[in-house]
Order: C-alpha cells, then sequence, then structure tokens
C-alpha cells in the first residue's frame, strides 16, 4: 500500500513514521518503491541492516509558491526543498542537516559550467557499528515539463563530482505523462548508467505523488573537491553546521 495513503487512513501525524520505522526495524515491513514509497507485509525475515538514525524531523520552509498548469523552474526550488526537508527525509529515516536553495547565486564564480546545483540536501549520520561521522551531500537539478532532456543527468553528473549523491528531478503533470513517457524512459537509461538517481513528480508539494524511478548510486568524493564546493556553493550558516556537526 501508498503509506501516505495508509498514513491518512490510520489518521496519524508525525508518529506514523517512528512505529513505521519500529516495525521495520522488527522485520514485520518492508519498503518499497511507488508514488511517496511505499509498505508491504514482511513473510519472511529478510536482512535488515540495523543503523542508528534520528527520526524527529522539524523541515523549515520560507513560504509557499503558487504553481501554474506550466510550472517555472525557480517555482519548483522552494516546494521541493520542503518535501526533500520533510516526507521525502523520513521515509529514508535521515535527519537532513541543512537543504540550501544553491541555484539563485548571481554571477557569483561557483567553478564553471555546470558547477552550482539547483538544490543541496546534507547530512551528517552516524551508525551504531561504525566509529566515524559520515557526511553526505547530495545534489538535485530540478527540470519543469518543458525542459525534460538526458542533458539533465550530466549536469548532475557535474554535481556529483563534488557530491555523494546526485538527482535528477522532473515535473511531469498527469495530463502530460503519455506524452512525455518517451524522453522520461530516456532519461532513465543515461541516469541509471551513470548512477545518478530519477525523480519524477506530479505536485512538487504533495510526496504522495512522488516518484523514485532510480536511487542515486553513492560515491565518494574526492576530499578536497568536497571541501571546494562547500566554501564556493553553500552559505555561511549551512558551512557553520556542517563544520560544529563534524566534529
Amino acid at each position: 500500500m501508498g503509506q501516505l495513503k495508509l498514513q491518512d487512513q490510520l489518521g496519524w501525524g508525525d508518529e506514523y513514521w517512528a512505529i513505521r520505522d519500529g516495525l521495520e526495524d522488527m522485520s514485520l515491513i518492508r519498503r518499497g518503491r511507488g508514488r511517496g514509497g511505499t509498505l508491504s507485509r514482511v513473510t519472511e525475515s529478510p536482512e535488515v541492516e540495523t543503523v542508528s538514525i534520528p527520526v524527529d524531523i522539524d523541515p523549515t520552509t520560507q513560504g509557499e509558491i503558487a504553481v501554474n498548469a506550466l510550472r517555472r523552474e525557480a517555482e519548483l526550488y522552494t516546494p521541493i526543498a520542503k518535501v526533500l526537508g520533510g516526507d521525502w527525509s523520513r521515509d529514508r529515516r535521515v535527519r537532513p542537516l541543512e537543504i540550501e536553495v544553491t541555484a539563485h547565486q548571481g554571477a557569483r564564480a561557483t567553478g564553471g559550467r555546470w558547477s552550482r546545483p539547483d538544490l543541496v540536501w546534507i547530512s551528517v549520520r552516524t551508525f551504531q557499528f561504525l566509529p566515524q561521522k559520515v557526511l553526505e551531500v547530495i545534489t538535485f537539478e530540478i527540470k519543469p515539463v518543458d525542459a525534460i532532456d538526458v542533458l539533465a543527468v550530466y549536469e548532475a553528473l557535474a554535481h556529483r563530482r563534488a557530491a555523494t549523491h546526485s538527482y535528477v528531478v522532473l515535473d511531469v503533470p498527469g495530463d502530460r505523462a503519455g506524452a512525455l513517457a518517451e524522453d522520461i524512459q530516456a532519461v532513465r537509461d543515461v541516469a541509471r548508467s551513470h548512477g545518478v538517481g530519477l525523480i519524477v513528480f506530479e505536485d512538487p508539494e504533495d510526496y504522495s505523488t512522488w516518484d523514485v524511478l532510480e536511487e542515486a548510486q553513492r560515491v565518494e568524493p574526492d576530499p578536497e573537491r568536497l571541501e571546494a564546493f562547500i566554501e564556493t556553493q553553500l552559505s555561511d550558516g549551512t558551512k557553520k553546521s556542517i563544520s560544529q556537526a563534524t566534529r
């Protein structure tokens, strides 16, 4: 069942996520792909990786944006950032340290062509059996419905040189999905071949309309390149947060 539908039927709020995570840790349910994520009952015990990850998330956003039938790219950043900080993060059982819109930086030098992602999601994770803290920097390349092209994957690859994961996120209104199916498949094929993630959505504010078609593969960026990315792309507040969290 779609897990957001299940949450709605149960009439639960944020407590849903903690209960879901506990059932998953007990190997009673399994998460799956689908719009907003899906849940299925486990009849055979799977191998479960037990990790210590916080689940209470208090995402912030700078306001609501009206979405037209044909949305411009800039209008998508804030609602997508809100979902990434909320249901998307909770579904992955990870607390985001910061989520930053990095597209609006004017003429500031950030490292050349395709060096600037649209959104950056950052977390510092701890694990039960690993002594060190793990920094994850995920970049997102957003494309509105009239700009769906395989070129987006190569833009995401350029960002991934200094990130652990990269995603392409496509705006696909329901009434355009059929006409865009071939273009989306082309983007998916190229994304899969390069380990870039692919997300499509109908409504940027509604996680139940999001579908993760390809999960991004984790890579280990060169430390100097990652350091330079943080220095040139992120705000002073985010840099301070990273510095404090990784000490």
